[in-house]
């Protein structure tokens, strides 16, 4: 029976058993274990929990209510103890789930034969931003006396661009925080020979100095406030997009660094005219390319677009910050098995057919087929995903993805539309018979 799934409905086997595989019961469970300090399992598994939060975030169902009402089997307890579970669901659980998955799936990428293509060869990049979450609904009684919108929290985000993975999530329940709160946690798990990118908002001097410490790079554009000695004047660099490039040598913290300032066309919307860029990269890497890896942090800003278009990764309802941010955190997982999802289709064909793939296509194939696999096969069918070796899933993977008629998702882009003059508005014709126009053209 699998087997006629794959040909008929690939692209929801391949959702599913990507599904199958990072939210495995005994997987959630293991990571609930390992890193909940207060919570423990009384009457409902953290699996089960996962399982009902997940259908929320694939917009299977509306809400937390519906998906516990549409529960194939009852839970053993109440709705009301279900949001009990979630709302103390602790943030170093929701960024362990993360990690876990992030570093099956790159596995998984590894065996489909995956090649990234580099930002900046011999630099694994990352990019790091920070996302708040939109205002819940004020359903606590903590709410009732404030007229302000209520915030639930917010994270920052590690990004590997190359393999199109989020790996790694720092949540923070005050959404009132600066982000910079949160970079002492971050600053622990840079890799030696890595490439972090990110925005003046993380340019500071202790961070700069835990990337060095740990045989990192920085490239961040400069914030104003951090402290820095001059040690030659700025020469010119090149030209980038009608502007010119400038580079000096600097020091922060007896530290050498290159800064690179890109000339803008056309002022910032906060009205500057140039872009200073800090980065420790050495000197034979051409400014041009520091200008260009800096203008595609916006990546990162696109993939969150891409959480909040095709996931609900803001669950209003959800007021209490630690069920809200446990929300974002899965949406992420989400992000990447939809990422992993299209790698696999490049890997079965060969070439990148995935940039000739239309999205709306994609999700709206997988939103007509996937309900029906999941009623119509039995859990015990999906068993062996969590089972297989990286390399035995991702030759399910691919065998799969070969089964998917490219050619009914692929785009087709039109062109420009032409301006159309459009006829002053009549007060005393406030609408038309479009029968009448029609005989009239006859």
């Amino acid at each position: 029976m699998l087997e006629l799934f794959r040909q008929k409905m690939p692209l929801s086997c391949l959702l599913h058993g990507l599904l199958e595989r990072c939210f495995a019961a005994e997987r959630l469970d293991r990571i609930f274990l390992e890193n909940a300090k207060e919570q423990y399992t009384r009457e409902i598994l953290f699996s089960t929990v996962c399982d009902l939060m997940l259908s929320v975030v694939l917009k299977v169902h509306p809400s937390i209510n519906a998906a516990y009402q549409k529960h194939p089997e009852p839970l053993g307890v109440t709705v009301s103890a279900l949001y009990e579970k979630l709302k103390g669901v602790e943030l170093s659980v929701s960024q362990a789930l993360l990690r876990d998955t992030s570093e099956d799936l790159s596995d998984i990428l590894d065996a489909l034969g995956f090649t990234p293509e580099p930002w900046l060869p011999g630099y694994p990049v990352r990019l790091l931003d920070g996302n708040c979450l939109a205002a819940s609904e004020k359903r606590l009684a903590v709410h009732r006396e404030v007229g302000g919108a209520a915030l639930p929290g917010k994270s920052l985000v590690v990004f590997d661009p190359e393999r199109r993975l989020m790996r790694d999530v720092f949540p923070c329940e005050d959404g009132h925080a600066q982000e910079r709160r949160l970079l002492d946690a971050v600053a622990g798990i840079p890799k030696a020979g890595e490439l972090w990118i990110a925005d003046r908002n993380f340019c500071t001097v202790g961070f700069l100095d835990r990337l060095q410490g740990r045989n990192a790079h920085a490239l961040m554009r400069l914030h104003l406030n951090l402290p820095l000695t001059e040690e030659t004047l700025f020469s010119q660099a090149g030209e980038q997009g009608g502007g010119r490039l400038l580079e000096k040598r600097v020091g922060v913290a007896g530290r050498p660094y290159r800064l690179v300032r890109v000339e803008l066309e056309q002022p910032t919307r906060d009205g500057d005219a140039f872009v200073d860029i800090l980065t420790d990269l050495p000197a034979d890497i051409p400014a041009a390319t520091v200008a260009d890896l800096y203008r595609r942090r916006w990546t990162l800003e696109t993939a969150f677009q891409h959480v909040e278009k095709h996931f609900k990764s803001e669950i209003e309802t959800l007021a209490y910050p630690k069920a809200a941010l446990f929300g974002f955190a899965l949406a992420l997982v989400a992000y990447n098995l939809f990422s992993v999802m299209i790698s696999a289709l490049d890997c079965a064909h060969g070439k990148p057919v995935s940039k000739d793939i239309s999205g709306y296509y994609l999700s709206h194939e997988i939103a007509a087929t996937f309900l029906a696999l999941i009623q119509l096969s039995g859990v015990g069918d999906w068993l062996f995903v969590s089972e297989q070796t990286p390399a035995e899933f991702a030759a399910w993977l691919r065998e799969t993805a070969r089964n998917i008629p490219l050619r009914t998702l692929t785009k087709h882009p039109r062109g420009p539309k032409k301006p159309i003059d459009k006829p002053p508005y009549d007060p005393k014709q406030p609408h038309v018979s479009t029968y009448q126009l029609l005989r009239k053209k006859k």
